[in-house]
């Protein structure tokens, strides 16, 4: 079965990042939409007295730098710190891990969504489709496509077998009703899959949260917390400073330099810092993300069939199962094996099968 023991490799490079960029690109766009959202409240609060005035009796540019150029001069100095000061706390938010060495396996007892949220600090959108996926591979459940675009999956697993899961997959299999022989949930893309969806992965990341700190693996980022109650108040601080509650309305740009700065803090995962033993946790996961998002070139052990389809779960949780069967087939020379356990051959499209029947979203 699996070598799980770790190998030091310098990094391909070849692939990129995996889906973690994603999540870090969408999180600086959010950034980005924040600033200029905030910067248009801005130009909005300085042009405002030049019409109609603050709240106070002045009127035109003097309400905006009020009688002195000296404290306009200040106010715009405050902003610039104040800017550097929030992008200070941002970037202090972010945890740096060191790469971590190549695993050509699972951490043993974890399942998707926990090797997931160990390494990310959340779970994603494909978390419920992984998490189908591992318990079919572990024969818990039977998936059926009884039609196009419509899945039936059915619990087939006895108590013992169950005993077996992972806690998080336990959860799943709760949360859609298919934890006894016989039940059956149907994944058709319709609305009502879709919240039954939504609310076991919600279900999911709250088991994630109570599981990583009852493993003392997470803890939460006392310093990022303070960040964003700094956030929220300058926020208002602004929006009096812009109303001219404070004074000149151009009092309220250091406040919202800072707010525009610091959008980070507010980033996913950010709330949280691993402890020693999750840093430990954590690497180990990332050492199987790294061969299954192809950023290593060799991928050991999980060149055989078995380990490489008990690894297809983990790939869709991260969202690299297409890189993963590339890999496969660059390493063998092989096509992709397609699973018993999985009745369509569109196991490794993104966008068909049970991972679009089963989207959260819907």
């Amino acid at each position: 079965m699996y070598d799980n023991g770790d190998e030091n490799q310098p990094d391909s490079g070849g692939e990129g990042r995996s889906a973690a960029q994603g999540r870090a690109a969408d999180a600086a766009r959010m950034r980005v939409a924040g600033a200029v959202l905030l910067g248009a409240s801005a130009c909005t609060g300085l042009l405002l007295p030049l019409v109609w005035g603050p709240t106070s009796n002045a009127r035109g540019l003097a309400a905006i730098v009020g009688d002195s150029f000296v404290l306009a001069g200040v106010a715009v100095g405050m902003s610039v710190v104040a800017w550097g000061a929030g992008r200070r706390w941002s970037r202090s938010a972010r945890e740096e891990l060191p790469e971590a060495p190549v695993r050509y396996g699972p951490v043993p007892g974890l399942g998707p969504a926990q090797t997931e949220y160990v390494v990310r600090k959340w779970i994603g959108d494909s978390a419920p489709t992984a998490t189908l996926l591992h318990l079919a591979e572990q024969s818990a459940v039977r998936l059926t496509l009884v039609d196009d675009g419509l899945w039936q999956i059915e619990g087939i697993g006895t108590p013992q077998r169950w005993r077996q899961i992972d806690p998080i997959s336990r959860v799943l299999a709760d949360s859609l009703g298919i934890r006894s022989t016989g039940a059956v949930f149907v994944a058709d893309g319709s609305p009502t899959s879709g919240y039954a969806v939504r609310e076991g992965m919600r279900a999911m990341s709250d088991a994630c949260r109570s599981w990583a700190a009852q493993d003392d693996l997470l803890v939460p980022s006392i310093r990022t917390w303070i960040g964003r109650a700094m956030a929220c108040l300058c926020t208002v601080l602004a929006a009096l400073g812009f109303l001219g509650a404070l004074g000149p309305t151009l009092l309220g740009a250091p406040f919202v330099a800072f707010v525009a700065g610091s959008l980070g803090v507010f980033a996913a995962g950010t709330g949280l810092r691993h402890t020693p033993t999750g840093r430990q946790v954590s690497a180990a996961a990332a050492g199987f993300e790294r061969v299954l998002s192809g950023r290593s070139k060799t991928i050991g052990s999980a060149a055989v069939r078995e380990c490489f389809l008990a690894a297809v779960p983990y790939a869709f949780a991260f969202g690299v199962a297409d890189r993963w069967s590339a890999q496969y087939r660059r390493v063998t020379g092989r096509a992709a094996p397609n699973p018993d356990w999985y009745p369509s051959p569109t196991l490794y499209d993104d966008e068909t099968g049970l991972q679009w029947a089963a989207k959260p979203h819907n």
